[in-house]
């Protein structure tokens, strides 16, 4: 979650608890109906009690972790993330039994039959965890601090105590009336860091856009330098015409004097000769670098000319962009041939289009378009399974691989910057991963989930084998049609 200029919700445990005091009573013993997670490190449960139906919201996100309360189901649609599948799968149709908060400290547990869920709610190290009726951990929705041993399977032991920020040894108070305006406190500092991040990607596009347009300028001006001497070729051409009968040059002569009628004290000019041509055909060279020059030149002015024009629709394009939706600032760019970078982020190389032609570079991986517009990206086998992890992905782009079984590495770009990728995304990567791997064919899979820093390269393995500091299960069920579409969309080269 971006941080929108530093600022974090940062509830205190006095907050905490008042909020808990808020909510425990409209949601123990009311029956869990509904449980989304529209994001990682976001859970809302739909309750229906004696208070009707109410939206409890647990959430880890760093600059936002709360516990709060929506007004309806959420607005993003669904993840396929295990935290909420976990708890579908043991907490549907059943009643809460429990919603408090620990004493003094940023920690909420919510109970059920069958097992409870745990808010850590304390900036950079906040997490949820799902745990069994034994009090182990079952699913988590972000990886854990590797400084506390907790994994899947392994019992869940409170953190050292930790400062709340921003409390005191006076009396306690809360900046928040009830559940619900934490939660549209947090909202507020979503969309407002939303649209920081928003901004941000948009002003690199025309940071961008203006550097290639720089660039273009300063190419074009040294082209025009470089034809400025094309009415010298004329000249030459010209008296070297005139004078050539008296000339009497000898065969693979390198150079000719001839007088430049043209200045007021008629001095000689030397012109270079190609020792290869007669006179005739040397004028006719003059005469065609004369050609080449002036039309390169005109062409020159009139893209110089172009260019001018492109900065202007430019200038005019960024201050309209605050009206616009980035699908249209982005059509915008291409109408000018100024493209935004592609997702992910990585732009063209700048030497790219100044390599010689040849056959094009194998890629380590094959490239598929998710439904939301988002590229996913395949490992071929072993030793491209390790290239695309530890060469290509970034630190905090998404990475899967089928649990229990051989298969390729999936990688999942953000993207955009501080931007998670689109839950649908996700489900055409997790079906790739199963498809990919010797469970092909299966209608049910796991597959585990992290991010790219939580993957090393496993120690004398072979190439493709790792270890995960931290990871997640999602299930994929019947990929048959994901597959069916994404390869689809591949063989036409369409974006979907």
């Amino acid at each position: 979650m971006p941080v929108f200029h530093g600022i974090v919700l940062a509830l205190t445990s006095d907050e905490i608890a008042h909020v808990v005091a808020d909510l425990a009573p409209r949601v123990v013993g009311a029956q869990v109906q509904r449980v989304w997670q529209p994001a990682a490190e976001t859970l809302v449960l739909a309750v229906y009690g004696s208070s009707g139906l109410v939206f409890p919201v647990l959430c880890c996100a760093p600059a936002t972790a709360r516990l709060g309360e929506a007004r309806g189901k959420p607005d993003a649609p669904d993840g396929p993330l295990g935290l909420a599948q976990w708890i579908r799968s043991v907490a549907l149709g059943q009643a809460i039994t429990e919603l408090r908060a620990f004493p003094g400290e940023r920690i909420v547990r919510l109970a059920f039959p069958g097992g409870a869920v745990v808010a850590e709610l304390f900036g950079r190290g906040a997490n949820l965890f799902g745990l069994d009726e034994a009090g182990l951990i079952k699913v988590t929705a972000r990886p854990v601090d590797a400084s506390r041993a907790l994994r899947p399977g392994a019992p869940w032991a409170a953190p050292p105590p930790r400062p709340a920020p921003g409390a005191s040894a006076g009396p306690s108070s809360s900046r928040f009336s009830d559940a619900r305006a934490v939660e549209h406190a947090a909202r507020v500092l979503e969309a407002a860091a939303a649209a920081e991040a928003t901004a941000s990607e948009r002003a690199r596009w025309f940071r961008l856009a203006h550097r290639r347009l720089d660039r273009l300028e300063a190419a074009l001006s040294r082209d025009a330098a470089g034809l400025q001497d094309h009415e010298h070729h004329r000249l030459c051409g010209e008296l070297l015409s005139a004078q050539l009968a008296g000339l009497r040059l000898p065969r693979g002569a390198t150079r000719a004097v001839v007088v430049n009628w043209y200045e007021a004290d008629a001095p000689t000019l030397e012109i270079p000769l190609d020792p290869a041509l007669d006179g005739p055909r040397n004028v006719e060279r003059l005469f065609a670098r004369y050609r080449k020059g002036r039309d390169g030149l005109s062409t020159v002015r009139a893209r110089q000319a172009d260019t001018v024009a492109r900065r202007v629709a430019l200038a005019s394009l960024e201050a309209e962009s605050v009206g616009l939706s980035d699908d249209a600032v982005a059509a915008g760019l291409r109408r000018l041939g100024l493209a935004p970078p592609t997702q992910g982020g990585a732009s063209t190389p700048a030497g790219a289009a100044r390599r010689p032609a040849g056959p094009p570079e194998r890629l380590p991986y094959r490239l598929f378009m998710s439904r939301a517009g988002e590229r996913i990206l395949v490992g071929r086998g072993g030793a491209d399974n390790h290239a695309l992890t530890f060469r290509i992905a970034r630190g905090n782009d998404f990475w899967l691989h089928v649990r229990d079984a051989p298969g390729a590495h999936v990688v999942v770009p953000l993207p955009a910057r501080g931007r998670a990728p689109h839950p649908e995304t996700l489900l055409d990567a997790a079906a790739l991963a199963l498809h990919h791997s010797d469970l092909r064919g299966e209608k049910l899979g796991d597959i585990t989930v992290t991010e790219r820093k939580h993957v090393r390269a496993a120690p004398g393995g072979p190439p493709g084998r790792v270890t995960l500091a931290a990871a997640r299960t999602l299930t994929v069920t019947d990929p048959a049609a994901r597959i069916e579409r994404l390869y689809a969309v591949a063989e036409r080269g369409e974006a979907p």
